[in-house]
């Protein structure tokens, strides 16, 4: 089942060494490392004076849109704060009752660049994603990039999101290039503390070698749903979201677990049904030929221990009882309770991000969210008592470990006897 939900992705040496090299010559040369890779791959006519996407072209964007959309744009915005302001922890200092207060802080991420993926399917909604949980955590600058067409014109609708969120800081850049130039900065784009977003491959690897010099949230591979279905599902329901799932791109992961024979023997008229709907029929059914599957188990139970393993982005529990099967899922990144809750309403209004662990890392890490974009600081305050009860046995630990400065640091703030 592994091959199912984490297809090979192999990452060819050629393609990690192209990589490395933009990385370099971003760190080195600045902004002509920029230009001359978006002239080459995306932007003819690039030119560093015309990477920042002016504020008027930004609000300018929300015009062209049709009041349906915009209003759209907004209520997701709208949606997404809500959500993550229920997500903000609170400091805390409290008494130990031996002469101590402790407790922590949490202070926001400075700095913030977005990537906001337009290569392959321009999407607003992740440019949401990743920056109203930023700006409910108090994030004071957020920096997007963003691939620009071959005309040097910028997506509408992520510059109507930018907008919305009150962004005014775009770049028209993108791939790994844009993800070195928020690293190490350049004059054109100044550096940020942490990058966020999905990207392709090229992207990630980016992400992988600047790792360090500043924070990242995660690698992200191709979108994947799983949905857990028993004789209750509807086939037609089913059919709909893997259809939804596999038109995403040819690599999305499209699965179905189940123990019901008839929804096996079902699926395949219905998803030939549903599919021929869409206009993007053609890359739906290279995806499900490539990365689709129905796991037919022996009862709910497998099912869930097919789906534990499976660790999937999104999960549909598409089952009579819900939340009872709920209480047994350990992995997965997003999940849906009941055949009548879609992935779509969480990729873009219910509220959660929808920038969710991929690729069965969803074993141990979670959605992007509010805490990725704060800090926490331990807060630490003892009194001469304090150190009267305890400061014998922090020198203890300190000669344990020979160094006797850390020893003698103690010993000299303990009351005198």
């Amino acid at each position: 089942m592994d091959a199912v939900i984490a297809p090979a992705r192999a990452v060819d040496a050629a393609a990690e060494e192209s990589v490395r090299r933009i990385v370099a010559q971003v760190r080195e040369r600045g902004d002509e490392a920029v230009v001359a890779w978006s002239r080459e791959r995306d932007w003819p006519e690039a030119d560093a004076s015309s990477l920042h996407v002016s504020v008027a072209e930004i609000e300018a964007a929300t015009e062209g849109l049709a009041p349906q959309d915009s209003d759209a744009l907004m209520e997701a915005v709208r949606r997404v704060r809500a959500f993550h302001e229920r997500q903000r922890p609170s400091d805390a200092l409290q008494p130990d009752g031996e002469g101590a207060r402790l407790g922590w802080r949490y202070t926001p991420i400075e700095s913030v660049g977005i990537n906001a993926p337009a290569a392959a399917a321009p999407l607003p909604s992740s440019l949401i994603m990743a920056a109203a949980p930023a700006q409910v955590a108090g994030v004071e600058r957020i920096a997007v990039v963003t691939a620009p067409g071959r005309d040097g014109s910028v997506n509408q609708g992520i510059l109507a999101a930018a907008a919305i969120l009150g962004i005014s800081e775009v770049y028209r850049v993108g791939g790994p290039w844009a993800i070195a130039a928020l690293a190490y900065g350049t004059d054109a784009i100044p550096r940020v503390d942490k990058i966020v977003g999905a990207g392709n491959v090229y992207v990630n690897l980016a992400k992988a070698m600047v790792a360090g010099v500043v924070g990242v949230d995660a690698f992200y591979g191709p979108s994947e749903v799983v949905i857990l279905a028993d004789e209750s599902a509807d086939p037609w329901l089913i059919a709909a979201d893997l259809a939804a799932q596999a038109e995403h791109q040819v690599d999305s992961v499209a699965a179905l677990v189940t123990p019901s024979a008839r929804l096996v023997g079902q699926i395949a008229a219905a998803l030939d049904k549903t599919l021929g709907e869409l206009d993007r029929a053609a890359i739906a059914r290279r995806c499900l030929e490539t990365h689709g599957a129905v796991i037919h188990v022996r009862d709910l139970a497998e099912g869930v221990q097919a789906v534990n393993l499976l660790a999937p982005e999104h999960l549909e529990l598409a089952v009579a009882e819900p939340e009872e099967v709920m209480s047994e899922i350990r992995n997965a990144g997003c999940i849906l309770l009941g055949a009548g809750t879609p992935t779509a309403v969480s990729d873009y209004l219910a509220g959660p991000s929808h920038i969710l662990p991929t690729g069965r890392s969803a074993r141990f890490s979670s959605g992007l969210g509010v805490m990725d974009f704060l800090k926490r600081s331990s807060v630490v305050s003892v009194s001469p008592d304090w150190l009267r009860r305890h400061g014998a046995s922090v020198e203890r630990l300190a000669d344990l470990e020979g160094l006797q400065g850390h020893g003698r640091s103690v010993r000299i703030r303990m009351p005198k006897e």
